[in-house]
């Protein structure tokens, strides 16, 4: 699980406080075991809120079953526009991914595979980098994994899907509606699954 805007690490709590907590001889200062006492306090904080971020951010995208997608507009890597809308009546797969996150880079072939596999089915398999189209692209072309794949760069779009924690993906049926949300790394089987409980949907 992969979070947009990391935490700030060691180094940066470090300048936060504004203290250099090294020791300026062999035996642990008093200074030195004051900021170590911060640092665990910050630290910890840090990990409540992540999860309480993290919690928040799930139900938010899992709120959305039932409900009408939100709509957006998009470039893909070569800067061309896709509209959500353009889509409709098709089983849209939307895949939050970022070059940095390793589950989302893992499930990389398995949406290659899908896209070429389902496109003659009326299923498209839609996914959102959240970094640059120069680092997609170059990771996509590293991996040798032919797969089209749409930029927010800007993180406009996953706002309002609750996807500042990744991988996330979302199963959208001909209607528009959001029929599965996944907060997590999903298996080819279960996505696989509930792409055709999506086709079956009225």
């Amino acid at each position: 699980m992969g979070k947009i805007d990391p935490l700030p690490g060691p180094s940066t709590l470090f300048q936060t406080i504004g203290h250099d907590p090294r020791p300026t001889s062999m035996g642990i200062t008093g200074n030195y075991r004051t900021t170590i006492a911060i640092l665990a306090l910050a630290a910890s904080s840090a990990v409540s809120a992540d999860k309480k971020a993290l919690q928040a951010a799930n139900e938010k995208s899992k709120d959305l079953v039932g409900k009408p997608a939100p709509e957006f507009s998009l470039p893909d890597l070569d800067r061309k526009a896709f509209q959500l809308a353009d889509g409709r009546g098709q089983v849209v797969v939307l895949a939050f991914w970022a070059t940095w996150c390793p589950p989302c880079r893992s499930e990389m072939p398995t949406f290659a595979k899908l896209q070429k596999e389902m496109a003659s089915q009326g299923v498209a398999i839609t996914p959102i980098a959240v970094d640059g189209p120069a680092k997609a692209r170059g990771f996509l072309k590293q991996k040798h994994i032919d797969l089209w794949s749409l930029v927010d760069e800007s993180h406009t779009v996953t706002r309002p899907y609750g996807a500042s924690f990744l991988p996330r993906t979302f199963v959208i049926n001909r209607e528009g509606v959001v029929a599965k949300t996944f907060v997590e790394r999903v298996s080819e089987a279960d996505l696989r699954a509930a792409i055709r409980a999506a086709q079956g949907s009225k």
